[in-house]
């Protein structure tokens, strides 16, 4: 490796980097093996596919983590079997590659690749992501917003439609993941998704006090200035709300 990149002292020699390499995984050290599907890739040679594909799972298979995502990557925009992209995204995922768990999370959000619609997967891998996510990663707003679906939903499922029951609301969350999705570059169309759930939402909540359902009317309540997902007519429901259970419900918005 060093041989390739020149650091360390070491002067840059391809070609006794690569030998030195190939001598490595032909005794099947993952590093290496990856190491040389890189190489075919394109990045040092000009690209071999078949060489690059056969690197690359043998990499895979001796778990390394990196290159169990890409051949699942790579599965997929090839256009081979489902079972073998999402069997090897879900091993990245199992070792903590959080660019996988996003993966899965909007797979199971959206029923892609084979697998059946989950919201309870769905929150798992979406909320692993964000556990192990770096900042500036691409998949971010993605897997917000399928977060913030999956809470809602699965509180709507398992409350039968209420959603305001204090400390088990899911609006504060689920507003708090939405709202997070539109700080980053989502496609158009997913964006504009993202808004008209936040509106609906939003509108639905703000009609009536949380705390006492008193009817908003023509008024304006105010809302929980640390979560922004719950109205009041006043101080006093506010104050019995957050007693009753909204300090469970509420996230501190950024």
């Amino acid at each position: 490796h060093k041989y390739f990149n020149g650091v360390n002292s070491f002067d840059l020699g391809k070609e006794k980097g690569l030998k030195l390499i190939e001598e490595s995984a032909d005794q099947r050290y993952p590093d290496a093996l990856f190491m040389m599907a890189l190489a075919y890739s394109g990045q040092m040679f000009e690209r071999d596919e078949s060489k690059y594909m056969y690197y690359l799972k043998e990499a895979a298979d001796l778990g390394h983590q990196t290159a169990q995502k890409r051949l699942g990557i790579a599965d997929h925009k090839c256009g081979n079997e489902k079972e073998n992209h999402v069997h090897y995204i879900t091993l990245a995922a199992s070792q903590g590659d959080a660019e996988a768990c996003g993966m899965l999370g909007h797979f199971f959000m959206r029923a892609e690749c084979g697998l059946s619609k989950s919201l309870i997967l769905a929150k798992h891998y979406s909320e692993k992501y964000f556990e192990d996510a770096v900042e500036g990663d691409p998949c971010t707003p993605v897997s917000a917003f399928n977060l913030s679906l999956a809470l809602f939903h699965l509180s709507f499922k398992r409350y039968e439609g209420i959603l305001e029951i204090p400390g088990h609301s899911p609006i504060p969350k689920s507003l708090f993941w939405a709202r997070r999705a539109l700080e980053g570059d989502l496609p158009v169309e997913t964006n504009d998704s993202v808004i008209k759930f936040i509106s609906m939402v939003e509108n639905e909540a703000k009609s009536h006090c949380t705390n006492c359902r008193k009817e908003a009317g023509c008024s304006s309540f105010k809302r929980c200035v640390r979560c922004l997902g719950a109205w009041y007519c006043g101080k006093e429901c506010q104050v019995q709300h957050w007693k009753a259970g909204h300090k469970i419900d509420c996230i501190k918005r950024k």
